[in-house]
């Protein structure tokens, strides 16, 4: 919307707009909030796919199955 558009509205019409953008901007803040509190929770230390023991890994080291950058 223009600010033409916005200023030719009744004020009543002008609130409903505003009071409606605010609390979906309020939404949208708090769902990325609870989104990065839950993100941070459960990857606080990162997550593996597989365990590899410390013999395992020179061995692996080694033969070149894992490259040493």
């Amino acid at each position: 919307m223009s600010y033409s558009d916005i200023m030719s509205m009744p004020t009543y019409e002008r609130r409903f707009f505003l009071t409606t953008f605010i609390e979906e901007k309020e939404k949208r803040k708090e769902k990325i909030e609870t989104e990065k509190e839950t993100q941070t929770k459960t990857n606080s230390k990162g997550t593996r796919t597989t365990k590899v023991g410390g013999d395992m890994l020179k061995a692996r080291l080694k033969s070149g199955e894992i490259p040493n950058l």
